[in-house]
């Protein structure tokens, strides 16, 4: 049993699981079985589970995004880009809105608006939280642009893509390094080159628009806050989706607190295509040497086991920070992946949030899992950029 933690900014409450699409509560784990904050791993094994840990709101869960037949993907163009290897690939998705449900948020707010490459194509790979008859995406006129409506009022909706940019001839080549690790682990790769022309992707909504550059996409983890009540935000992920090596994708869910106080995580694994792969199930606390840690458990969509989760964790504010501050702040998360047999295979870095209203949170992550290939270099960019 794990000591419970008071953090100044979060009040101890049930976790809300349904990614702001359902208010229906859960909490499938008991003090009985709660896995220990000061063993190995918190007491997680590799043996095989339930599906959804037998957690029938994380299954559910699932079923909150929906795959595109997006008809540009048809298009003979974007056929040959699509298995091209000189055409680079990157995943890029957003989430707009509550992060958090909230059934207070009684105001509409319209994010109608457009995603836009200045020089490739799109392709519309998932919608995330789409209400029927209230969230539309608009017919296709241009590989470049995709365009949507949508209203948001206690939850949030997001749209998942494939980017497409072919090389231009006459460029020489320069690396790329993939920045999910930290450098104190010495465990950055370089994975792929890219050509040094560059392209932007714009995403345009009333409430809020950002251009990207490429370099921003390789590596992208941000959330931003759009009004003064903390209330409507945006939050942006991405990746390179590089060619047969280097397996990599993205971790969403909740995060927070039970009626104890004992901290609990529950998440959908997405694989590098954003496909929901499986899941992760995990708890986090202060363990007895006063370290703020996390452990977890990766199992595919049918239970079986994939990777054991360790990892700390800490906010972003100094302890020099208003009460305010504290209440609106978000945390980091950094963690590693690990076999059956507790070797290293991947890592996976993130930021969370817990609401101190309301009994919800949420938190989000890129994986990767390590490629034996290619070779380990000294990587100079440091951490991900804070923005939350």
């Amino acid at each position: 049993m794990f000591k419970k933690i008071v953090l100044p900014l979060l009040a101890a409450a049930l976790l809300v699981w349904a990614i702001g699409c359902s208010d229906n509560p859960s909490d499938p784990q008991t003090d009985a079985d709660l896995p220990n904050i000061n063993s190995d791993f918190g007491g997680y094994t590799a043996v095989d589970e339930a599906p959804g840990f037998g957690d029938p709101d994380l299954v559910a869960a699932e079923g909150e995004e929906e795959e595109v037949d997006d008809a540009m993907a048809a298009t003979p163009l974007i056929q040959d880009w699509v298995v091209d290897p000189n055409v680079l690939a990157f995943h890029f998705r957003a989430v707009w809105g509550q992060l958090c449900y909230d059934s207070t948020v009684t105001t509409a707010t319209d994010w109608t608006g457009s995603l836009t490459i200045s020089r490739g194509g799109l392709l519309t790979r998932r919608l995330i939280c789409w209400e029927l008859n209230q969230d539309f995406l608009l017919p296709r006129t241009a590989r470049e642009l995709v365009d949507w409506q949508s209203t948001t009022t206690v939850h949030h909706d997001g749209l998942a893509f494939d980017l497409l940019i072919p090389w231009v001839t006459g460029y020489d080549s320069t690396m790329v390094v993939d920045t999910i690790d930290d450098t104190t682990f010495d465990t950055a790769y370089v994975v792929d080159t890219v050509l040094p022309e560059p392209f932007t992707l714009t995403f345009e909504t009333g409430p809020y628009t950002r251009t990207f550059a490429m370099e921003e996409l390789a590596a992208l983890d941000t959330v931003v806050y759009v009004d003064d009540a903390d209330s409507n935000a945006v939050v942006f992920q991405g990746y390179q989706k590089f060619r047969n090596v280097c397996p990599r994708g993205i971790l969403s869910g909740r995060w927070g607190y039970d009626e104890e106080g004992n901290g609990i995580f529950r998440g959908i694994w997405h694989s590098r295509f954003g496909f929901a792969d499986g899941y992760v199930q995990g708890f986090f606390g202060v363990n007895d040497d006063d370290e703020q840690v996390f452990y977890g458990k990766w199992v595919d969509r049918d239970g079986r086991f994939e990777g054991l989760l360790a990892g700390t964790y800490g906010l972003h504010p100094s302890v020099n920070a208003s009460e305010m501050a504290k209440k609106r702040a978000g945390g980091w998360l950094d963690g590693r992946i690990y076999d059956a047999n507790e070797s290293e295979i991947g890592a996976l870095k993130g930021r969370f949030k817990s609401h101190v209203n309301f009994p919800s949170g949420w938190f989000q992550a890129r994986w990767k899992l390590h490629c034996a290939e290619v070779p380990v270099v000294d990587d100079n960019l440091g951490t991900l950029e804070d923005a939350i």
